[in-house]
């Protein structure tokens, strides 16, 4: 019998975890400024590829300066990406959802 053994890479998770905050910090921003409600971009899969990218560039131009800021360090070389856009796909679906509630 094998266990299935779950490794997790540090650094994505590190990258995954400011990705998210900034991704939640910016969608909040985008809101407030804008005079309509943008919950419907959620569903448009251009757009929410080209909000992603852009939290994505702006945490890797950042990661060292971040990570040094939260105590940690953290090697960009070693972060995947695919998983990062993948976990801020179905984060972005959460945190929207919740967001039509309050």
């Amino acid at each position: 019998m094998s266990k299935n053994i779950e490794i997790k890479n540090t650094y994505t998770e590190l990258f995954y975890d400011l990705a998210k905050r900034s991704f939640e910090a910016s969608w909040k921003s985008l809101q407030e400024i804008c005079s309509y409600d943008i919950s419907h971009y959620i569903d448009d899969a251009d757009v929410m590829s080209l909000f992603i990218q852009n939290v994505i560039a702006h945490i890797s131009n950042h990661f060292d300066r971040f990570t040094s800021l939260e105590g940690n360090n953290g090697s960009i070389t070693e972060v995947n990406f695919e998983e990062v856009a993948e976990r801020l796909v179905r984060h972005s679906w959460e945190f929207c959802d919740k967001s039509y509630t309050q």
